[in-house]
């Protein structure tokens, strides 16, 4: 990271940071100093609470840091492509799936013009890192990692990757320690089911936390009461995608839960989903059936089917298109 902010200052301030020291350690000191008060990172505890009260107060959770998409796709991309990031390894790629450090041979690092026109991806709070990268400050540096994760500061895959290294053998209790901290903050940070953590999300997923995925997912799911979800209405994109990512792993501790999650909209006699036999509510209907049979409870679409044939006998199309879903099931287990 200290690397990217001298690429950055030397293309924005005309200076050979490249080819110098950046700053002298006691202008380190007051960066890290002032930067440490701003963020309230020299506990990650006060600085999530800062983050709340941002948040409460209407203002960004993480000043001064990239949050579009494209600079999350970009930035990662140029992390991963940067000699010199975080420990020489650790920059970018998901530990474990053969691409942290080895972003093809063939990937041309960013040069600092391009670095500079994009910003650094954290912005102000790249340079703390870099001020605890520069003093080895390394329990400042997985402070900023931890709060990283929770609080979602892009690239997701890089500071994940640098929790694990930093806090190697004891990294099952930093990750337990990040879920706990998740579990405190999560509804005063991330207000509204739409707002995902796009790095905690991964944390679920790499280390198969099922308990921790249920709560993050029931805490995230539409309402079902009088309207219907969003992963059955016409805009199911992007619960489609959180509910796809995690319920595989929720349903690892909580598969009864999940599959009733699924199933609750099939509850409602009077509702859209089953008041009208159109097309597109008989298309919605089979697909939870088959995200049931993904979850291992074939059973439950079976009892489903038989109360649907019972309800409503005169829906022939709907009852081909659930023999359908559960006759796929049979052949692919075959």
């Amino acid at each position: 990271m200290e690397s990217l902010l001298a690429a950055t200052m030397s293309y924005r301030f005309g200076y050979r940071f490249l080819q110098q020291d950046l700053l002298t350690d006691p202008q380190w000191e007051t960066v890290r100093d002032i930067l440490e008060r701003y963020f309230g990172m020299k506990d990650v505890t006060t600085a999530l609470r800062y983050a709340a009260e941002r948040v409460h107060d209407g203002l960004q959770r993480n000043p001064g840091v990239h949050v579009s998409a494209r600079c999350r796709q970009d930035l990662d991309s140029m992390l991963c492509a940067g000699e010199n990031d975080y420990r020489k390894g650790t920059g970018g790629g998901v530990a474990g799936d053969g691409k942290v450090g080895n972003i093809a041979e063939n990937t041309v690092p960013p040069s600092p013009g391009e670095i500079a026109r994009h910003g650094l991806p954290g912005g102000v709070f790249d340079v703390l890192e870099a001020a605890y990268e520069h003093f080895d400050d390394n329990e400042g540096l997985l402070r900023i990692a931890v709060y990283a994760i929770v609080s979602d500061i892009v690239p997701a895959h890089r500071y994940l990757a640098m929790a694990k290294d930093l806090a190697g053998d004891e990294w099952p209790q930093t990750r337990d320690y990040i879920v706990e901290l998740f579990e405190e903050f999560d509804n005063k940070v991330f207000i509204g089911r739409d707002n995902r953590n796009v790095s905690y999300e991964q944390l679920l997923v790499q280390e198969q936390l099922g308990d921790a995925a249920w709560n993050y997912l029931r805490r995230r799911k539409p309402p079902v009461g009088g309207c219907e979800p969003i992963f059955l209405s016409d805009s199911v994109e992007d619960w489609d995608s959180l509910f796809s990512t995690l319920a595989p792993v929720a349903a690892l501790s909580q598969c009864d839960a999940v599959v009733s999650m699924l199933m609750h909209p099939l509850q409602d006699d009077d509702g859209d989903l089953l008041h009208e036999d159109t097309e597109k509510n008989r298309a919605k209907i089979q697909r939870i059936f088959r995200q049931c049979i993904r979850f291992g409870a074939r059973y439950r679409a079976v009892q489903e089917r038989e109360r649907l044939r019972m309800m409503y006998p005169r829906r022939p199309q709907l009852q081909m298109m659930l023999d359908n879903a559960l006759e796929e099931h049979d052949d692919d287990a075959s």
